[in-house]
């Protein structure tokens, strides 16, 4: 059954059905009207000194929450969050961009709208390259649908969407969609049964296997099922960087972050003598191997967009029905012979010890972070030589670890934290960020005494 109501409500009853509590942004006058709907509703809205930083925070808060939401003006706040969008792209994070636009009826006159570029399409075509789906809510009757099928796709793809909402449609008046009736997959049993078999009888050929775990394992909730293939197989696993914290860094299991060259040499050395690579949900980016390849005839691939089982690769394989449905079949399969080897990341923290006489180091300065992070302290990093040395850090249990490690657009931290801690202030978050980062999104600081945080 639909029922009349407005666009704007309509969208915000979206938002709060996707998840959304809180939204980032900053108000302009093609925004301002759907900025007082926002306020009249549950949705709380949280300022910035910035759009870039609002879409920082953003981002980090649907990397924690599972969605984010930003809100800005025509271009001259569009445009400002591109790069902090094209990051969340890059690295899988789901967020919807939504940004005022002139009205429907001003698009036909003669004169230029203030904040226009080239023309009016300027903005959405610039986003089109940075985000999964797009809509311009210029039609009542389609509106509803448009809103459905972008937020959907970011739930889907777990990337950006942008949503343009031209200023006098705000409060048009539209019918909401019919129920939708249940879609029975289409994806095809017997592509994903082969694609199991094979991966099975490769793992349960192998002397020395090892799992690689990435950002995606978070992303699309799949932490359990996780925990239940460690469990059932006994395998040791690493992580990349930019997927650091998808589970407990203390599982007697864990052997450290891979970083290619630049890592562990205990972890590059089990990684390169493992003949069954298992790659789940990693995106393989050169800042997590460096110069290092994985002999892809030792290599289990599985991620949201691509599976493949050496040289054989599958379509439309469910990552998490895949490693659930991989736990179950080797249950049984458990390598007791297995040798954990001890490294960095997987011993005892050792107590730091001041040293007078000895200058002060990258090294020494992340083992003195590492002798008291408390646990659920979430540890928000920045781009340089705080991200590559945050790698060594043991995340404590019920943390979680946060850094553009594949993007790496510099400013990222400190906007970021507003958007871990907006939900949650009581956490206390160990925030690293350099001088250079520290320059671009500084001013975000005040936000932290605007809303009584404490990082």
């Amino acid at each position: 059954m639909t029922r009349e109501t407005t666009i704007s409500e309509y969208l915000i009853q979206s938002l709060q059905k996707a998840g959304v509590d809180h939204i980032f942004g900053i108000p302009g006058d093609y925004v301002i009207k759907f900025f007082s709907e926002l306020e009249n509703s549950s949705i709380e809205t949280v300022g910035t000194c910035s759009e870039q930083g609002a879409a920082f925070a953003a981002d980090a808060y649907s990397r924690v929450h599972g969605i984010g939401a930003l809100c800005v003006t025509y271009c001259v706040g569009g445009l400002n969050t591109v790069n902090a969008v094209a990051g969340a792209y890059a690295e899988k994070a789901p967020l919807i961009v939504i940004s005022g636009a002139p009205g429907v009826c001003e698009r036909n006159t003669d004169y230029l709208l203030h904040h226009s570029v080239k023309d009016l399409d300027s903005q959405l075509n610039i986003f089109k390259e940075v985000t999964v789906a797009q809509c311009v809510l210029d039609d009542p009757e389609s509106a509803p649908y448009e809103i459905d099928r972008v937020i959907a796709a970011c739930l889907k793809h777990k990337r950006p969407v942008y949503i343009e909402f031209p200023r006098d449609m705000i409060n048009s008046k539209c019918l909401t969609p019919p129920p939708k009736t249940e879609i029975i997959s289409s994806k095809n049993n017997e592509i994903f049964n082969e694609a199991l078999k094979e991966a099975v009888e490769m793992i349960k050929a192998a002397k020395k296997p090892v799992i690689l775990a990435g950002v995606e394992i978070r992303r699309y909730h799949v932490e359990n099922e996780f925990l239940k293939l460690l469990e059932n197989t006994g395998f040791p696993y690493v992580t990349n960087i930019l997927g650091k914290s998808v589970v407990c860094e203390s599982h007697p299991q864990f052997l450290g972050v891979y970083m290619g060259k630049m890592g562990d040499p205990e972890v590059i050395k089990y990684i390169e003598e493992s003949d069954c690579t298992i790659i789940l949900g990693a995106l393989m980016t050169d800042t997590d191997t460096g110069t290092m390849q994985f002999n892809i005839s030792k290599t289990i691939y599985a991620s949201s967009d691509e599976f493949c089982i050496k040289h054989h690769y599958f379509k439309d394989i469910d990552l998490g029905e895949f490693i659930y449905r991989l736990a179950q079949e080797l249950k049984l399969e458990k390598k007791e012979d297995l040798v954990i080897p001890k490294t960095a990341n997987n011993s005892k923290v050792e107590e730091y010890i001041a040293q007078s006489e000895t200058p002060t180091t990258i090294k020494r300065f992340f083992e003195r972070l590492n002798s008291f992070i408390p646990e659920g302290s979430p540890i928000i990093c920045d781009v340089g030589d705080c991200l590559f040395g945050s790698a060594t850090l043991k995340i404590p249990q019920n943390s979680v670890y946060l850094g553009p490690a594949f993007y790496t657009s510099m400013g990222y931290a400190i906007p970021a934290t507003l958007g871990v801690m907006i939900k949650n202030p009581e956490l206390r978050s160990l925030v690293i960020v350099g001088d250079g980062a520290f320059q671009m999104t500084g001013p975000e600081l005040s936000c932290f005494a605007k809303y009584n945080l404490n990082p």
